[in-house]
């Protein structure tokens, strides 16, 4: 069983590797009109920028397990483009075919995040570096600002999220979230956010327990039962349609928190430390599905018990 030894053992099990996310701000020459899902732009920037990124990006990567055909998730994601305003970051997405056009108006600052594993690192920068002055809808896009936000090695001993006096977590959806169905590979995927359905990729990818089986299945389980939602989550968690290659299609926003309960975590050894490295790769590489078109992206809140 996987818990023989507790979850030190699968945190040591897995190797770990660099993750980052950084932002990338730019302005066009003049007024472009912007896909439904401005996913697409950021993608295409990327490739523009560094063409070896076009397989990363539109190739699945399939390998063998005891006979069973997985699929590897990609090791890199995006944002949809976002405007600053008033303290805010307004995301730009249609959620319906028949609603206005999205438009960037000439010189407007819009952004877009990359997060990616330390294997791409040296060709995300120089795609970043190769996008400056890039032709993309008839107008050229410059580069204002890159920055680095985070940098995480995970799995780790000691990750930079720490849970340590945490009464809860909120998770705010900043792009459309489509969660994977942790139980079997289906197209429709999952609309219930239990924290082991919303968090099952990071499970899955940062563990390596890429085959759906026993296994795995525990170890969902087990975060839901640590990480439980609230009353209100139906009051907080909506259904949203966004528009993608003329398909309206449905997915979650809104946000969800969740109450962190200590006698669950300490009830098994490093299941404290497996949390907060599962919540610091959220926070780099999103969460549920389709994180390489611009879903998934989302922004954590810890609760604090003095607060």
């Amino acid at each position: 069983m996987v818990l023989i030894g507790g979850f030190d053992r699968i945190l040591l099990s897995a190797a770990p590797r660099k993750y980052t996310l950084i932002e990338v701000c730019l302005r066009t020459e003049r007024s472009v009109i912007l896909p439904p899902f401005t996913g697409k732009v950021s993608k295409s920037l990327l490739i523009i920028g560094n063409s070896k990124l076009y397989d990363v990006f539109e190739k699945s990567l399939t390998v063998e397990y005891d006979g069973v055909k997985i699929q590897v998730p990609k090791p890199l994601r995006v944002t949809p483009l976002y405007v600053k305003g008033n303290g805010n970051m307004i995301y730009l997405w249609k959620k319906t075919i028949d609603g206005p056009t999205l438009r960037l108006r000439g010189n407007k600052i819009a952004c877009f995040k990359v997060g990616f594993e330390e294997g791409l690192e040296k060709d995300v920068y120089y795609a970043v570096a190769g996008m400056d002055g890039a032709v993309l809808f008839d107008s050229r896009w410059f580069i204002e600002s890159i920055r680095v936000e985070k940098s995480f090695r995970l799995p780790s001993r000691s990750p930079e999220i720490s849970l340590s006096n945490v009464s809860g977590i909120r998770i705010f959806f900043r792009s459309p979230i489509k969660l994977v169905d942790p139980w079997k590979k289906t197209r429709f995927g999952r609309f219930l956010p239990i924290a082991g359905i919303l968090f099952a990729y990071n499970i899955g990818e940062l563990l390596r327990l890429l085959k759906r089986d026993i296994e795995y299945w525990y170890v969902v389980s087990m975060v839901s039962a640590a990480l439980r939602e609230t009353h209100r989550i139906w009051d907080t968690v909506k259904k949203v349609t966004y528009v993608y290659d003329g398909k309206v299609l449905p997915a979650l926003s809104g946000y969800a928190t969740y109450l962190v309960d200590s006698e669950v975590i300490d009830s098994i050894k490093g299941f404290r430390t497996f949390l907060e490295n599962i919540i610091a790769h959220a926070i780099i590489m999103g969460v549920g599905s389709s994180r390489a078109i611009g879903l998934g992206h989302v922004d954590i809140s810890l609760l604090y018990k003095d607060n």
